[in-house]
């Protein structure tokens, strides 16, 4: 039941040129039961809308030269995987900022029950001393704001720190802290930034509460391929496991400049060009209004000692 549908997922990524809006319903805090029964029941209509769905696009390509490779140290192929890893770890990069930013956009500006901490600026935030409670604390904090499901929590290197040293305390050591990680799902990002005087920083999301969209171009979807050898595709990118729409065709040229003088024959060579392009929307839930309504979202600082 998260909030990416297989059916949301499928008219997504096929939504290139048209505006994908999803149907919501305003938050009801009005409602009330009574405590007698009546022969008359009265209304209580739901509001809703339709809440459009934002995608960027991310795109980039690389071109290759075959005949630059003869009599080259360096193949064709692990010239080919250098330039297409130092793009994928980039596009990482940029998605996974992007994926902090929709995170701290979308964070609670309501604690229920803030427990012994402080909410600064709407992060709730622990002392050193209470570094090794807070842990165990976040889940009890979601349940106050009526968000009962499997937690994941998305920190920095701080918090990175803090739970390797946590599961020193296991099984069979001086403590047993292992319930703390119970329920709990670990991720790690270095776009997750601390704020001045704190130590580490970190996101509790109800599991299901966040998703990926993903579209590609109308030429892709249609796998088309041109008469000139122009051709779209869609692949699956390796280790992020996201599509991507592929574009690539050749060209004719002078590339006797490639690799300067030990291509300096090559003035009539062909090139190949590898092209690759996605949107992606970041899907956090839809609030009527986030300053009086709990969000699954809930950010976490730990301070300096």
């Amino acid at each position: 039941m998260g909030i990416i549908t297989p059916e949301l997922e499928q008219k997504a990524f096929s939504s290139i040129g048209s505006t994908l809006e999803v149907p919501v319903l305003d938050f009801d805090g009005s409602i009330t039961i009574s405590n007698s029964r009546s022969a008359t029941i009265s209304d209580d209509a739901n509001t809703s809308a339709m809440q459009s769905v934002s995608f960027t696009t991310y795109s980039w390509g690389f071109t290759m030269v075959p005949s630059a490779y003869h009599n080259n140290e360096i193949s064709f192929q692990r010239d080919f995987s250098r330039k297409f890893l130092k793009f994928l770890y980039e596009f990482a990069s940029t998605l996974d900022t992007a994926c902090i930013t929709a995170l701290n956009t979308g964070k609670t500006q309501v604690f229920t029950d803030a427990l012994v901490y402080t909410n600064v600026s709407d992060v709730l935030t622990a002392t050193d001393a209470q570094e090794s409670r807070i842990m165990a604390d976040v889940g009890p904090m979601m349940e106050a704001n009526d968000y009962f499901g499997g937690l994941h929590l998305i920190g920095n290197t701080g918090f990175q720190s803090l739970s390797a040293r946590e599961k020193e305390h296991a099984k069979y050591n001086d403590e047993q802290r292992e319930i703390q990680w119970l329920n709990k799902t670990l991720h790690f990002s270095n776009r997750v930034t601390n704020a001045v005087g704190n130590a580490a920083t970190f996101y509790a999301v109800n599991a299901g509460s966040v998703g990926l969209l993903f579209r590609v171009e109308r030429e892709a979807l249609a796998r088309r391929t041109s008469l000139t050898g122009h051709q779209w595709d869609i692949e699956n990118l390796p280790l992020l496991n996201i599509p991507i729409g592929t574009y690539t065709y050749d060209s004719v040229g002078d590339q006797n400049a490639q690799f300067g003088a030990a291509t300096v024959d090559n003035t009539r060579a062909m090139e190949k060009h590898y092209g690759f392009s996605v949107d992606v929307a970041v899907v956090t839930p839809y609030a009527s209004d986030l300053t009086t309504i709990a969000a699954p979202i809930m950010a976490v600082a730990i301070q300096t000692p």
